[in-house]
């Protein structure tokens, strides 16, 4: 009987060291996994923190100063051109008016001085009277190179008025140191050509243009063809014209 409790008592004590041995290799294996899983997690924990609060921070900050800048750069540089403009162009303006006014001032100034130096023009004029009309030929007089004009005014006596029917017509005859100014051929001037002006029913005016070329006397000659009318007939004249015009330098 003592022998086998001898023999079973070491058994024991084997059983329980193997207990104890086992007992810290499970705590050690625990301890490790639990450090290692705080580790894992606390790495990732803290990395996405830093990046996530630091970056939009610093986008915000940044686009914030882009912003700003933007916003105040414009205004800067803008206003002071919009206030300069207005206020410059004005006073250009008024400056080119008063010059412009000045030099019409001036140029005014020298044209009444000359055109009180120039002696005064000659008129001229003469009457034609016919059977149931008259006929007035006139200029106010000319000057040398400067276009000048002679009127024929017809007028109808009695009961005849001027015939607003007639292609009137006046032929000019080409003289000496006179240019005729007709539209077309130069030396004849009508109702077509827009010559020619009624003044009412009873009277009517052509108008002959021309330009001396020489000091003196200007000769304007040629036929004129007009017609009156009454209520039962109509005749038809072809009245000769000579009117010598003074002219002047």
């Amino acid at each position: 009987m003592r022998t086998c409790k001898m023999h079973r008592l070491p058994s024991l004590v084997a059983l329980a060291g193997f207990a104890l041995v086992s007992l810290a290799a499970c705590s050690k294996t625990e301890s490790g996994a639990s450090s290692g899983a705080a580790t894992a997690t606390a790495v990732p924990n803290e990395a996405p923190t830093i990046s996530i609060t630091a970056t939009p921070t610093a986008l915000a900050s940044a686009s914030a100063s882009a912003v700003a800048s933007s916003s105040a750069s414009p205004s800067a540089s803008a206003s002071p051109s919009a206030s300069a403009s207005p206020s410059a162009s004005p006073s250009a303006k008024s400056a080119t008016a008063a010059a412009s006014s000045s030099a019409a001032s001036k140029s005014a100034l020298v044209g009444s001085a000359a055109a009180k130096d120039l002696p005064p023009l000659k008129p001229a004029s003469t009457r034609l009277s016919g059977k149931n009309f008259t006929l007035d030929a006139a200029s106010p007089g000319c000057r040398v190179d400067v276009p000048c004009t002679l009127t024929l005014r017809l007028a109808a006596s009695g009961e005849y008025h001027v015939n607003k029917e007639y292609p009137y017509k006046f032929t000019a005859v080409p003289a000496p140191g006179v240019q005729f100014l007709g539209n077309g051929d130069a030396n004849i001037f009508s109702k077509a050509a827009g010559d020619y002006q009624e003044n009412g029913e009873k009277a009517a005016t052509l108008t002959v243009r021309f330009k001396p070329t020489a000091a003196g006397e200007a000769k304007v000659s040629g036929t004129y063809k007009m017609s009156v009318c009454s209520a039962e007939n109509c005749q038809i004249e072809q009245q000769a014209v000579t009117l010598a015009v003074p002219v002047l330098q």
